[in-house]
């Protein structure tokens, strides 16, 4: 029996919420950073969880309005979502739970027609989503957005340069260097060029674990609080409202938005904008919580960040891209001007070459949801190998602004801040990005060039430097006072001694370090770096990794033949070459005679990246080297 129209109603809200509405609101509530990262208010929250909850249930209800058959299909449908959920972390096959879910719907659907205190039950659950909805508003992140974004108060002070600040975002500075240490100019010859010409502080740490809030310290000169979000209403005293009543603002930062819209309109998006950004990537987290790991291959990936889920999947959002009106702007100006460029560079994604060139491939096995990487070395190791290709991305990306700078007469007037706002590491079995004991040594230490107005000679800073100290630095250099506390200090004045590398987890804990003891990390961490991948040499030759990695160009013959290869797609500028390898120490990809390829293998398994250029008659070979 079907129940009244306005009880069938309460029932599918109940299911609605259960299945679909609280797994969201429990999710997205402890990650208040993805409303953040879209720039969203609490208002726009509050719309979001309403439409949510609200929304889908009554256009069911007008649909078994229309046809009232449909009812007890719709009632399955949301016992077979909400099982679904309940056992896709079993471990069985992703089709098997799919089935056992859309059975035990199915006989949900049947119980509730037949069965009366079925339907009570739903009935008296009728209370359900409105305490869902209130722990959502009122006990979770979103309690922490602000209702609105407030007009900012700015300094008025004009500086006596202008300003050109750019941050590359997860940036380790081992990743650029080369085996003695100092930035690799065969590989990153525009970073090389930079430091030639600039202060290089080579000894430049971040404070903080991920964007969230290591850009905040970059712009306010302050250590992070936890709690806070990168907005302006949570970082009101910043280098925007420092410079911005004196001075032109030329803002390029998706990911944080402490330009208030008051001094940067264009920053912000249309609330339009943004309501379709977050339906498009609250369907994409919605089926990660839904289906098992091994169905979640073709839905985009929410584990680089936090918005534009679908965009960074198409494959249509370049981050190496810069607006072209703000590529326009970098010319001398008539009055101060300040140009700001978070470039998401060479941040995962991994999916471009030097070149610029989109590649896609089947990736290897890479981290989990607890940000832990596999315990697969060799497969940690090709997400390492595809980072330095797209770290030259990020230099190619810099030798065009500092190109552009030059040519219009900026470079030699202009303050010139290069940065990243924190790094990365890639040790099987441990977390890539967020701090712990055995991964310091790769987040903390970014780069850090500071080429001030006519500069032309560059050297090298050894002493202790933060990225809190960039605020302070600029102040200094364009002679404008901070009035506000920082925790930096001007790298420019008396040199402040630090003795204590501080970095702050999003929660709040710290790790305090000693300087010297993380360098002597640091330094192991460079050498282990150099034997995966050498260094000095040009970037072509990053497809070659591991101990055997000098066999690459090399003429070859012989040798275990592997024959188990996965399917391979030869369609794109790279091919992804992976396989079983049982007992190989290394494998080598061969073609007409040479070797293209060599990586490790671990635990019985190999992945190899091959430029397809380099495939003599789309023909190879595959070889073990035996332990």
């Amino acid at each position: 029996m079907r129940p009244p129209l306005r009880l069938a109603g309460l029932h599918l809200l109940v299911l609605w919420s259960f299945a679909v509405a609280q797994p969201l609101f429990n999710l997205l509530g402890k990650n208040g950073e993805f409303f953040a990262a879209r720039g969203s208010t609490r208002w726009d929250a509050i719309v979001f969880a309403l439409v949510v909850l609200l929304v889908p249930p009554l256009v069911l209800l007008a649909l078994e309005a229309l046809v009232p058959a449909l009812h007890p299909v719709f009632v399955g449908c949301l016992v077979a979502l909400f099982v679904l959920q309940a056992i896709r972390g079993l471990g069985a096959p992703g089709w098997l739970l799919v089935a056992i879910a859309a059975a035990l719907g199915a006989g949900g659907a049947v119980l509730y027609v037949r069965a009366g205190p079925a339907r009570a039950a739903l009935t008296v659950l009728g209370p359900a989503p409105l305490l869902f909805l209130a722990l959502f508003l009122f006990n979770s992140d979103v309690t922490r957005l602000s209702l609105s974004a407030e007009n900012a108060q700015a300094a008025s002070e004009a500086p006596r340069a202008p300003v050109v600040l750019v941050a590359f975002d997860e940036l380790p500075l081992n990743s650029l260097l080369d085996a003695e240490g100092r930035i690799d100019a065969t590989r990153f010859p525009n970073f090389a060029r930079l430091a030639r010409g600039s202060t290089w502080f080579e000894h430049a740490t971040t404070v903080a674990e991920g964007t969230t809030h290591a850009v905040p310290a970059i712009l306010t000169g302050r250590f992070p609080r936890a709690g806070q979000f990168p907005v302006y209403t949570d970082h009101r005293q910043n280098l925007f409202t420092l410079l911005g009543g004196a001075t032109q603002l030329h803002v390029v930062d998706a990911e944080t938005h402490l330009c208030p819209p008051s001094l940067c309109p264009d920053t912000e998006d249309s609330v339009g904008t943004r309501a379709k950004t977050l339906a498009e990537d609250t369907g994409v987290v919605y089926l990660h919580e839904l289906l098992p790991d091994d169905l979640t291959h073709g839905i985009p990936s929410i584990a680089n960040g936090w918005d534009d889920f679908l965009e960074d999947a198409s494959g249509h959002h370049d981050p190496g891209h810069i607006d072209a009106a703000f590529m326009r702007s970098l010319r001398p100006q008539p009055r101060p001007a300040l140009w700001y460029v978070h470039l998401m560079l060479p941040h995962s994604p991994w999916a471009y070459l030097p070149s610029g060139q989109r590649y896609d491939v089947r990736a290897a096995p890479g981290w989990g949801s607890d940000e832990v990487w596999t315990a697969n070395q060799a497969a940690v190791d090709q997400d390492w190998q595809r980072h330095l290709l797209q770290l030259g991305y990020a230099d190619t990306v810099l030798g065009r602004l500092v190109a552009r700078l030059r040519a219009t007469g900026l470079y030699d007037r202009a303050l010139l801040v290069v940065t990243a706002d924190h790094g990365i590491s890639f040790r099987a079995g441990q977390k890539r990005r967020p701090l712990s004991p055995a991964n310091l040594q790769d987040i903390a230490y970014v780069p850090l060039f500071v080429k001030a107005p006519g500069q032309q000679h560059g050297r090298v800073v050894s002493g202790l430097a933060r990225t809190t100290d960039i605020v302070p630095t600029i102040a200094d250099a364009v002679q404008v006072p901070i009035p506000w506390h920082v925790d930096g200090h001007s790298l420019l004045g008396p040199r402040h001694v630090e003795r204590n590398v501080v970095l702050i987890k999003d929660a709040g804990h710290r790790f305090v370090v000693p300087a010297a003891t993380l360098q002597r990390l640091h330094e192991q961490a460079l050498r282990r770096e150099v034997a995966v991948f050498g260094s000095g040499q040009p970037l072509s030759t990053v497809f070659a990794v591991g101990p055997d990695r000098k066999l690459l160009g090399h003429s070859f013959e012989g040798g275990h033949r592997i024959t188990d290869l996965d399917p391979v797609d030869r369609s794109g500028p790279v091919v992804q070459v992976s396989g079983a390898a049982q007992g190989a120490r290394s494998v080598v990809v061969v073609s007409a005679g040479r070797v293209i390829a060599v990586v490790p293998a671990a635990q019985g398994r190999f992945w190899a990246l091959v430029p397809t250029k380099s495939l003599q008659n789309r023909n190879f070979s595959v070889y073990a080297l035996q332990r």
